[in-house]
Formats: C-alpha cells, structure tokens, sequence
C-alpha cells in the first residue's frame, strides 16, 4: 500500500514541478545587496533566476538584459532567501463550517498578507486535515495566489486511545496527501509533567509509523522534560520553545547531540498590542487579555520570560532552533510580534540563520529553498531595507518572488518598504 500512496505522489509532486516550472519567469535582480544566507553578504551583485532555480549569484553587475526577462533594479535594496514559517495555523478554526467560510470569505486576502510580509513557504500548523490540503491544492493550481504549503496532518495522539489506532491515523492523513505529521501533543496535561503510559506508547507510535512512511514529524513540547522525553523517543521536530520551566545546558547539549530542532514561537508568552485593537492594552496571540488569557499559563505572564531565554540557552548548546509563530492573526503583525521577541536574545544574523537555513532545514527542504544560492529554488525577498541594521528591516518587503515568479511588487507604492506602524511595530 505504501510503495503504491509513494509512487502516486510521486507522480503527482513531478505534475506540480512541472507546472511551477511552465509559469516561472526567468528574471535578474541587480545592484542589491545580497545576503545569501550562509555566512556569505554582498554588498553589491545579481541574483539571476532561470525556469524557477537560481542560476548565478555574484558581486558586480547582471549579465545583459535578454528580452523576455524581468529586471528589478535592487539598489540600496537587499536580497535573502524567502521566509519560511515552519507552524502556523492558515485556517481557524478545524470545524467544516469554519473551514468552508474562510475558503469563500479569507482565503485569497490571508494567502496574498503571507506573501506581501515576505514568506514564500508555510507549513501547516495541524489544521483541519481535509481544509489544509484544499487550500494547498488552491495555490498550487494558481486559483489563489499564496507561499508553498506544507499541509501537515492533524493526528492528536493525546486523544486516541491505542497505539494501533494512531498508527491507522497516520497512514490515513499521509495517504490523504499530508506532507507531515503536526501537533502531536505530549503530554496533554503541560504541567505538572506526568504523562500516562498510553500517551508514551501512543507518542512513540507516531514517531515510529512517520519515520516508516518517509515524513516529518512535530511534537508540542512546552516543558523541559517534555522536550527532553518526546526526543528520547525519537522525536526531532519540536515546536514551541519551552514556557513552563528552564531548560538547562545539559538538556540543550542532549537535544543537540540527538540532531533535533526546535522551532520558536516565542511570541507567545509575551503581550501584543496593537493588532486585535488599539486600546493600549496587552493582548494574547487571540485578542484575549495577557496574561490571563495565555493557553496553559502556569503563571503571570512568566512564559514571556521562559521562552526566549530557553531558545537561546538551545541555540548557545548547538540546536538548530528555526523560525516559527504558531499564529492565524495578520502576517505581517505576526511577524513582526516574533521577531521583536527573539530581538531580545538573538542578533541580526542569527536571525537570518534561524529564518533561512534553520527553518528550511525543519521542513527538510534545506536543498531547495533557505538559502540563495545557485541550484535553490527562486525563493527571494527583496527588502527596502538592511537586516544587519535591526531587525525590523526584516519587515520591510518591497518583491517577493516565488519559484522564479513574482508574487508581490510594491515598489512605487506609497510607504513600500516601510514597516506598518499601525500593527505596533
């Protein structure tokens, strides 16, 4: 059965590539400074895209101009590999009903606020399962413009009731089309840490059935020993940095030396403003009152301080922490909300490295986008501004370009290129 699912979606990923390919412009980005996303920047050079792949990244001028290619003038501009959101929630809700109307009424305008914040792909945060591969179906059809969805099958292993049955469930989800398994819960109660035997058996099952069937993974962990128990059974996609206890520099090696990632969400712990309303007041990631109405608080607020000072002691201890919102409010605001958090523990370049590679590498496309350079997919931002002066001119996209082809153009336009300062940022 399973030689048979992988051979249809072979099959199938073949049609797609080649349909990307048929509506890829071959284009060149000049004069830009080009950060490319391994340690490597340009001050100034071309980025030149051909049938959807970067074909050439170099300092000093772009080739000639051939008819029939776009040319977008990058001065005082900067390039980097497309940003990637490795769990978000592109539907609310996980009832048919929620899920119809937001097909008929938000769809295209949530698909189109993702691309103009500069993301080019988005894996699926356990939505509803039937909702996310519609919507994924939808992109890549062209019927709305949107980044690439990695829908991840929704299998809440918390709830099922025998290691047989969550097996049954994930085979179910990838044969339906998932591309991943998503928010396996472990445990379901946070804290105090004491999960049942069944929930171990059940956890260990979902891990084990995803690796027979070729596909990632991802555990919420909110916990130090739950991050440390789920990856000793296997796990090595986590979301969520921790939120209820410290995670010490021991555990942080232990999760590095086992090659797992852990990708951030900070923003969670800590209030918003300025999205859900503009009254002054801090709000949760749903517009309900910070702190009291934070998900599984064990406290006042004290995951605001948690989470990224575990993501860093994690970084620090060589785990390959990647980008992640865990949100389904405005793309930009979301943006915006995660990385004015983790600006308090991480650097203008570690951004990037967690945006590009890290994150590329958390959906196991790090061959094809994360980065720019020759061979990767034509995934690029173009931003008005520099990264490396403040993280905020990481919310500054003018172009972004998907596959060789330009979703997003907003040079000219009034305040292009400049961060929205009605979303607090």
């Amino acid at each position: 059965m399973h030689r048979q699912t992988a051979t249809a979606f072979l099959a199938l990923a073949v049609g797609l590539a080649a349909a990307d390919a048929a509506r890829s412009q071959n284009l060149v980005i000049s004069n830009a400074r080009i950060i490319v996303g391994n340690g490597q920047v340009i001050d100034k050079g071309a980025v030149v895209v051909k049938d959807g792949r970067i074909v050439s990244v170099a300092a000093g001028p772009a080739p000639l101009p051939v008819k029939g290619v776009v040319a977008i003038n990058g001065l005082g501009m900067t390039v980097m590999a497309g940003f990637i959101d490795d769990h978000r929630h592109l539907i609310p809700g996980r009832d048919p009903a929620s899920v119809d109307k937001f097909m008929k009424e938000q769809a295209a305008d949530r698909m189109r606020e993702l691309l103009e914040a500069g993301f080019t792909t988005v894996q699926s945060g356990g939505d509803n399962n039937a909702g996310v591969l519609e919507l994924k179906h939808k992109v890549e059809s062209g019927e709305i413009k949107g980044p690439r969805i990695i829908a991840s099958g929704q299998v809440p292993t918390d709830k099922l009731k025998s290691e047989a049955e969550v097996r049954a469930m994930v085979d179910k989800v990838i044969k339906d089309g998932a591309d991943s398994v998503a928010e396996v819960h472990y445990p379901a109660v946070v804290w105090p840490y004491n999960p049942t035997e069944q929930e171990t058996r059940n956890l260990a099952a979902v891990i084990d059935e995803a690796k027979k069937l070729g596909v990632e993974f991802q555990v919420h962990a909110v916990s130090a020993q739950s991050l440390v128990g789920s990856v000793n059974l296997g796990a090595r996609k986590l979301v969520h940095s921790i939120n209820v206890n410290w995670v010490t520099a021991g555990e942080a090696r232990a999760v590095a030396a086992a090659g797992a990632q852990v990708a951030s969400i900070t923003g969670f712990g800590s209030p918003n403003f300025d999205v859900f309303s503009h009254d002054n007041q801090p709000k949760f990631r749903d517009g309900k009152p910070w702190p009291s109405g934070i998900i599984d608080s064990q406290g006042e607020g004290q995951e605001a301080g948690y989470m990224p000072v575990n993501l860093r002691t994690l970084y620090d201890n060589g785990v390959a922490v990647s980008y992640a919102t865990d949100t389904t409010f405005d793309a930009r605001g979301a943006l915006a909300h995660e990385l004015k958090t983790l600006n308090l523990v991480f650097t203008p370049t570690d951004l990037i490295k967690i945006m590009g590679p890290n994150s590329a590498k958390f959906v196991d496309r790090e061959k094809d986008i994360g980065t720019v350079e020759p061979g990767k997919l034509g995934d690029l931002v173009v931003l008005a501004g520099n990264p490396f002066d403040g993280y905020w001119n990481l919310m500054t996209a003018v172009v972004t370009i998907k596959g060789g082809v330009v979703m997003v153009d907003k040079r000219g336009q009034p305040n292009a290129g400049k961060p929205d300062v009605s979303h607090g940022y």
